[in-house]
């Protein structure tokens, strides 16, 4: 076979026409290395006190798109440095909140009267430290909860802001989710205490009594008891690698964690002190001083300027455990490099007294000291632009002064977005990596990162039906064109005298991809030069394509996908064409693909309404012998050999039962019935599908999350079909049921009981009260009547046409009913009514 026209570029890492977004310019700017050929890189990772979600998902997968699309499309030598935050403010909380729950959950094994008087007092903290809205004085029980919250902050639950005028986001979503918790924990309190196990009241009411155990006990945990932190964030830090390797992100080349770095981070804070850009403070925290690094020549918040004076973000930056006095620091923007520890806090010895990092020096201290004075790139995701990068920024420039600019290029994700709000931990707005890959399955590695890649990397993404909806038509595009040109290559052979059909149309969309790519890494450009070059290939006449096309499209296509990490660990540089999953299981194969066979010869053959019994056992006498049977007690369950054992003696018990009187083309009807059953349920349930294709073999394929999504929109639209007939049939029949009353009866009692008087058509002529009636009520109540009758004659009409249940009055031919009396059912359009 030839080599493809296309290839990786030539190995040269020299790109002159390579830019890059970078945050520090807010704009493209060509990328060049500190070093030709090699890149270190420092990512800012996990902190590890729960699960990541899918907002993780965007910034570590958009991450590892970048990273393999430098090392393996541009060819360059990438360090890449990541770090595990196992000690903040978050951490401290959780761990501590944790350690103090499992405690009284193992002194208090059984919910006694003190367990839930413990729990109903800490509901009520809970409720008033979070939801400020409810009045201190206003008494507040569990059962009246629901009912008082709804007047107090409906504007809120129905998607209202805080402030008039200003749209919604992380501070009602905050609202909601401590109303969600509260409520959670009044049914809880309501609940009989007989129907719950303690582990689920326990659950149930986690997050308001590790407050209040926290706020009772948590100064009582020894500073240098650090075992009940990392075990916290040894458990996280393990499950959130897992969650990596499972969506196909590649490891860091050295991962370091905080707490394995407490002296060197000491020494970090004590060169800037040194430096005159530090100063400590009588509590013996350490603080960056803004002021001194301007006055130095530096600039601060670089990245985002226009955040410096937010003091929400600033207060976020220094923690919840950090609410140091406004007299201790000389400025409200200057931040910790050194935290005095607090009675509950771990701690770690420094000239300054027992104390800990700072959030944003953790970073600077284990960066540098990898990667040194100056690397090219620093990434992480948009929220830690201002304050952490910022600080970062700022404090190891004061560290390395007078050695130029730290990092050349800061890339920032950006965010995965709930209905206008960020996916956060703090906010309970997530679904878990593993919930959506695993549990409900939502996602897979590949669908996942497809819908990443059809966004830039630097915008949010909000998931929508419509992105869903994209992100898995083009993976069906990519799926269907691996199995046709795999079949392709399989059948055709190369001659020496084709020329290839699609070399043109190959090297435009190569071009288009590398212009693409040199663009700041656009890959939603490079995904549509994909889907436009099958779109190509397709539409070509397959008499028109050589093996050379088929090949040389599979193999640049391929490569592709495997650049962009889409086909697990595969090279990129591979001559395998296809990303996995376009091939049924090998256990499968010896199986499902003579069953295939059989089932096109007996198809076609039934299409050519040719079938006999000869026929039939003719062509399934060519089935692998020694397969397993089915049993003959219980239900079977569904296996390959199984699925081809059944439809083989279907077949045969379908021609041979057949009457000798019977018609040709009804056999051929029960064979086609029994070809559509084999492939639409059989081997469906076995995760198999055969793609019937017209004067060609069935394709044999897994069945993917597209074919799933396909046969749910036609069994819905099927449903929503069958409902509306349903639909129309009760209205018939309540417009039927209406007409059983004659018009002549419709103003009489005990219909009526406000007439006394009528004409010879039943109509009034006179009130209750024995007055004549008006002319225009006559003329009001006429129209009704005449509306009654058409509606009964109706009816009538239905009864004439219709079956009379047993019992009823027929003639003694058959033909119209007699007149039917009280008491009688009759079946009118498909349901059974009272006659009158």
């Amino acid at each position: 076979m030839a080599q493809p026209a296309w290839s990786l570029p030539s190995g040269s890492t020299h790109q002159p026409q390579l830019k890059v977004y970078n945050s520090l310019t807010r704009s493209k700017v060509p990328f060049v290395p500190v070093q030709q050929g090699k890149i270190t890189w420092y990512a800012c990772g996990p902190t590890v006190y729960d699960d990541a979600h899918l907002g993780h998902a965007r910034n570590y997968v958009t991450t590892d798109i970048i990273r393999r699309i430098l090392r393996d499309y541009f060819g360059f030598s990438i360090r890449f440095v990541m770090n595990t935050t196992d000690i903040d403010d978050k951490i401290i909380l959780r761990a501590r909140q944790r350690h103090l729950y499992e405690e009284y959950k193992n002194k208090h094994r059984y919910i006694d009267d003190q367990v839930r008087q413990d729990a109903r007092h800490a509901w009520h903290y809970y409720i008033h430290r979070n939801l400020k809205r409810i009045n201190p004085k206003t008494l507040v029980t569990p059962e009246t909860f629901d009912s008082l919250i709804e007047p107090i902050y409906g504007d809120i639950l129905a998607g209202g802001s805080l402030e008039p005028g200003t749209k919604p986001g992380d501070r009602e979503a905050k609202i909601k989710m401590h109303i969600n918790t509260a409520r959670g924990t009044a049914r809880a309190l309501m609940q009989d205490p007989k129907l719950l196990t303690p582990h689920e009241f326990y659950n149930r009411v986690s997050d308001v009594m590790c407050l209040v155990l926290d706020e009772q006990l948590g100064k009582t945990i020894r500073g240098d008891d650090y075992a009940v932190f990392t075990k916290l964030t040894k458990e996280y830090e393990q499950r959130f690698f897992q969650d990596m390797h499972d969506l196909n992100v590649m490891d860091p080349d050295d991962l370091v964690r905080v707490t394995e770095h407490g002296n060197e981070i000491a020494e970090f804070v004590k060169k800037i002190v040194d430096n005159k850009m530090g100063y400590r403070t009588a509590d013996g925290s350490v603080y960056f001083d803004i002021k001194a690094f301007e006055a130095a020549g530096y600039p601060y918040a670089r990245l985002e300027p226009w955040n410096r004076n937010d003091k929400e973000l600033v207060a976020d930056g220094e923690g919840a455990l950090s609410q140091t006095e406004a007299a201790a620091k000389r400025s409200d923007a200057d931040f910790a490099l050194w935290k005095a520890s607090k009675p509950g806090e771990p701690s770690w010895p420094s000239e300054w007294g027992p104390g800990r990092p700072g959030w944003h020096i953790e970073c600077s201290a284990m960066a540098s000291g990898k990667l040194g004075s100056q690397m090219d790139i620093h990434s992480g995701g948009i929220d830690l632009a201002f304050p952490h990068h910022d600080n970062e920024l700022a404090q190891s420039e004061a560290f390395w002064a007078n050695h130029g600019q730290w990092v050349n290029y800061f890339l920032h994700m950006g965010h995965l977005s709930i209905q206008g709000s960020k996916m956060s931990k703090s906010l309970k707005n997530f679904t878990t990596i593993r919930e959506a890959l695993h549990v409900r399955k939502d996602w897979t590695a590949r669908s996942l990162r497809i819908v990443f890649l059809l966004g830039n990397w630097k915008d949010g993404i909000e998931i929508t039906d419509d992105m869903v909806t994209q992100g898995r038509n083009w993976e069906d595009r990519v799926d269907n064109f691996f199995l046709n040109a795999v079949e392709a290559i399989k059948e055709l052979k190369a001659t020496s005298d084709q020329k290839a059909t699609l070399q043109a149309a190959l090297q435009e969309a190569e071009e288009r991809v590398r212009i693409a790519l040199l663009d700041s890494f656009n890959t939603p450009i490079a995904m549509e030069a994909i889907s436009q070059l099958i779109s190509i290939y397709n539409s070509t006449k397959k008499s028109d394509l050589t093996p050379r096309d088929h090949h040389d499209v599979a193999i640049f296509i391929t490569r592709l996908v495997n650049i962009f990490g889409l086909n697990g660990s595969e090279p990129a540089d591979t001559e395998q064409v296809g990303w996995k999953g376009i091939e049924i299981p090998d256990a499968a194969k010896e199986f499902v693909y003579p069953l295939a066979r059989i089932r096109d010869e007996l198809r076609q053959a039934a299409i050519a309404k040719s079938i006999t019994v000869e026929k039939v056992q003719e062509i399934v006498s060519t089935s692998p012998s020694g397969l397993d049977e089915a049993p003959t007690v219980g239900r079977p369950r569904p296996s390959y050999a199984r699925a081809l054992s059944e439809f083989n003696r279907d077949a045969l018990q379908t021609a041979s039962s057949a009457p000798s009187t019977e018609s040709s083309s009804d056999l051929n009807k029960q064979i086609l019935a029994l070809c559509d059953r084999v492939r639409d349920v059989d081997l469906w349930q076995l995760d198999i599908y055969l793609e019937d294709r017209e004067n060609a073999p069935a394709l044999v394929r897994p069945v993917t999350e597209g074919l799933r999504a396909v046969r749910r929109e036609r069994e819905d639209k099927a449903r929503v079909k069958e409902e509306a007939k349903r639909q129309r049939e009760r209205e018939a029949q309540e417009r039927l049921q209406k007409g059983r009353l004659s018009p002549t009866e419709m103003f009489k009692p005990p219909h009526s009981s406000e007439y006394s008087a009528w004409d010879g058509d039943g109509l009034p002529t006179t009130g209750r009260d024995g007055q004549p009636l008006t002319a225009s009520r006559v003329k009001k109540l006429r129209k009704e009547w005449e509306q009654q009758r058409k509606a009964h004659e109706k009816y009538l009409a239905a009864v004439r046409g219709s079956s009379v249940t047993p019992g009823s009055n027929r003639d003694e031919s058959g033909s119209a009913p007699a007149p039917q009396q009280p008491g009688d059912r009759i079946t009118v359009a498909g349901a059974e009514v009272d006659a009158r």
